[in-house]
């Protein structure tokens, strides 16, 4: 118990959010009660087992970062590969939350608090390590986005305001003398 009060708050929160968190995700998600009996689902249906398995490597992951284990990941540096998985475990966890949303049980929303929790220790863990986060997602995502269709607008020409501005003629209101 000592040896884990030694370690970062961002990293207690991940490894035991994560360790609750599989701890809740084999509770009822669902759950009906009829009486005395009850009938339940645990997240391991459907999407859920996505995120169950994610929560299974990212508890991995953090125990061989821990364990000093040097897992190769081409260019990925260990804090971003534990971002990602936090991310991508929050993601599923949603995903879950929200295609599992008749008979909500108490795990369900516990689950979902935990998965938010570990992803942002773990995007604090990882900034304090020096991990560079893209700045604004979604115009990294828009930029890129431009970039790989400006180019083949023109040369399909599938865009159809460039079609009619070479067509119709100069935007001044100049016409052109065909002779």
């Amino acid at each position: 118990m000592d040896t884990f009060k030694q370690l970062s708050r961002d990293l207690q929160v991940v490894l035991g959010g994560t360790v609750l968190y599989l701890i809740m995700s084999f509770l009822d998600w669902q759950q009906v009660s009829f009486g005395p009996v009850s009938a339940g689902v645990t997240e391991w249906h459907g999407v859920g087992i996505v995120a169950g398995l994610l929560a299974i490597v990212l508890l991995a992951w953090e125990a061989s970062r821990l364990f000093a284990i040097k897992i190769e990941l081409g260019s990925l540096t260990p804090g971003l590969t534990s971002v990602g998985l936090a991310l991508l475990l929050l993601v599923f966890t949603v995903i879950t939350f929200l295609s599992h949303s008749a008979y909500r049980h108490w795990p369900e929303y516990l689950g979902l608090v935990l998965s938010i929790a570990v992803a942002v220790a773990a995007v604090r863990r990882a900034r304090s390590e020096g991990v560079e986060m893209p700045k604004n997602i979604g115009s990294a995502i828009s930029a890129a986005t431009a970039a790989g269709s400006s180019g083949t607008r023109g040369a399909t020409g599938s865009d159809p305001e460039s079609a009619h501005d070479a067509s119709s003629g100069p935007s001044d209101g100049t016409t052109h003398d065909a002779g």
